[in-house]
C-alpha cells in the first residue's frame, strides 16, 4: 500500500521538527526514505514550493530515492493542489493511503474513496518502524547508554581516611634445606655408643 503525505503538514505536526528550520524538509527525507526501505512501502512526499527558490522549472521538482519520492509543488501552487490531482488520478484507489491533517484535503480524498491517515496516526507508524531494528543489525548503545553503564561498574573510590587493607597473609613456606644441614639433622639424632 503506498503512502501520498502531505510534507509540511506532516511536519507541522512533529514535535522534533520545526518549519521554520531551513532543513526541515531534508530532516522528513532522510526519515521517510528509511520509513519506506524498513516497510518495504513505496512513499511518495509533497511539499509545497520554496519562496525563495526562483529557478525556472518546467515540471514539479522530483526525485526519487529507492521507494521514496519527493515532489516540489510549482511556484504559485500548492502542494494541496498536487496531492488533489494525484488523488484524482489514482487508479487503484484501495490501495493508498493518503497522509494528511489538512480538513479539505482530507474531504476531497475520502470522497474519491481512498483511505486517509490523519498525521498524528501516521506518526506513530513511523516512530514504530524506525524504532525496529533490521534483521541482522546489533543494537548500538548511544554516549548516554554507555555513561550510564560505566557509572554501573565504576570502582567505588576510597575516602580520604581509608586506609589500604593488606591482604591476608599466608603462613610462610618451609625453608628448603641443604643436603649439608639434612645430614647434619640426622648426626645429632644418632645415640653415641657407649
Amino acid at each position: 500500500m503506498p503512502f501520498l503525505i502531505d510534507g509540511h503538514n506532516l511536519i507541522g505536526q512533529m514535535p522534533d521538527l520545526s518549519l521554520s528550520d531551513p532543513h526541515d524538509e531534508d530532516k522528513l527525507i532522510a526519515r521517510l526514505r528509511l520509513f519506506a526501505e524498513r516497510a518495504n512501502k513505496r512513499v511518495t512526499v509533497v511539499f509545497d514550493p520554496n519562496p525563495a527558490d526562483t529557478t525556472p522549472r518546467i515540471g514539479p521538482g522530483r526525485a526519487r530515492l529507492g521507494n521514496l519520492t519527493v515532489l516540489y509543488a510549482l511556484p504559485g501552487s500548492k502542494a494541496d493542489d498536487v496531492i488533489r490531482n494525484m488523488v484524482g488520478e489514482i487508479r487503484d484507489r484501495q490501495g493508498w493511503i493518503v497522509v494528511t491533517s489538512d480538513a479539505a484535503v482530507a474531504g476531497f480524498t475520502r470522497a474519491t474513496g481512498i483511505r486517509v491517515e490523519s498525521c498524528p496516526a501516521f506518526l506513530k507508524r513511523l516512530r514504530d518502524a524506525l524504532s525496529e531494528r533490521p534483521a541482522g543489525e546489533k543494537p548500538q548503545a548511544g554516549a548516554r547508554e554507555i555513561d550510564n553503564w560505566a557509572d554501573v561498574f565504576k570502582e567505588p573510590q576510597p575516602s580520604a581516611d581509608h586506609k589500604p587493607v593488606a591482604p591476608p597473609s599466608k603462613p610462610p613456606l618451609p625453608k628448603k634445606k641443604k643436603k649439608s644441614e639434612i645430614l647434619a639433622e640426622k648426626l645429632r639424632n644418632v645415640r653415641p655408643l657407649v
